[in-house]
């Protein structure tokens, strides 16, 4: 497991200090709280993970974000129509592989998206945008 540096129940990650880890990605960070600012958010701690972020809305997360160094993780889940539906659209088709072998758990099919570049960011930024038109 990479390093993660919000491990200390007592601080919680602000954003300055989501700054100076993130380094870099903080910017993709910004834009993705810009993405999803129509959902609630709020900063879960938990014992194993540490700080991680929830965003959803009364009914589900749209995703959770783990902070590491330099970069971030995004793990969310689709549900089956979700999936059988993004597996054909054209604009997704980078994603199609990673869609198609995702893990089948009873909330849905769950991907991981580690944010360390522009090229993992414009793929989890188009198919959450995807994600919100069905939602």
């Amino acid at each position: 497991m990479e390093n993660r540096p919000f491990i200390d129940k007592s601080v919680k990650p602000s954003n300055d200090t989501l700054k100076k880890i993130f380094g870099k990605a903080f910017s993709w960070y910004e834009m993705l709280q810009k993405l999803s600012s129509d959902f609630q958010s709020e900063w879960n701690f938990s014992r194993t993970s540490g700080w991680m972020l929830k965003v959803h809305d009364s009914k589900k997360a749209l995703y959770y974000l783990i902070p590491l160094e330099n970069s971030f993780i995004v793990s969310l889940t689709l549900r089956e129509a979700e999936r059988n539906l993004f597996i054909k659209i054209n604009v997704l088709s980078e994603l199609h592989t990673t869609i198609k072998d995702a893990r089948k758990f009873s909330e849905g099919y769950a991907l991981k998206f580690k944010i360390s570049d522009a090229k993992e960011y414009k793929l989890l930024s188009l198919l959450l945008s995807k994600i919100k038109e069905l939602r």
